[in-house]
């Protein structure tokens, strides 16, 4: 899988409805429930697959609103928030921009494993991140 770090326990993946640009390794929210795609779209199926838990190798910015920017150091543990582009056709929220604004859709947590903080207004682009199941 790519960007994976750990497994979830038990796996738990599900298959859905995208948009065409989804690609495998990239986040997402099916509705509200965070995942990353095993795969990318399939013309086939007009889908991919997606898993609902685990953690996984993503972009995190350190900063708590988008706009104006405001800036905030994100410490192992501390909540993660997404927000995107709605596909309303599938109900599938991409190009997400994952930092600790509240005000968006829960994500999951900068998982305890990251041996370091990310900055206030610094970009990690190989934060592992958890999702949350049922966030």
């Amino acid at each position: 899988m790519i960007n994976q770090a750990f497994t979830g326990t038990p796996t738990n993946s599900r298959f859905a409805l995208c948009p065409s640009s989804i690609v495998a390794g990239q986040p997402v929210l099916l509705g509200t429930i965070p995942a990353v795609a095993l795969n990318a779209y399939s013309a086939l199926t007009g889908g991919a697959t997606f898993y609902l838990n685990g953690s996984f190798f993503l972009t995190v910015i350190g900063q708590s609103a988008e706009s104006p920017v405001t800036t905030h150091e994100i410490h192992q543990g501390d909540d993660l928030y997404a927000t995107g582009t709605l596909d309303t056709a599938t109900n599938v929220t991409y190009n997400l921009t994952i930092d600790a604004n509240s005000g968006n859709t829960k994500f999951g947590h900068y998982d305890p494993n990251n041996a370091a903080v990310i900055t206030a207004g610094a970009t990690n682009a190989q934060a592992i991140v958890e999702l949350v199941t049922g966030a």
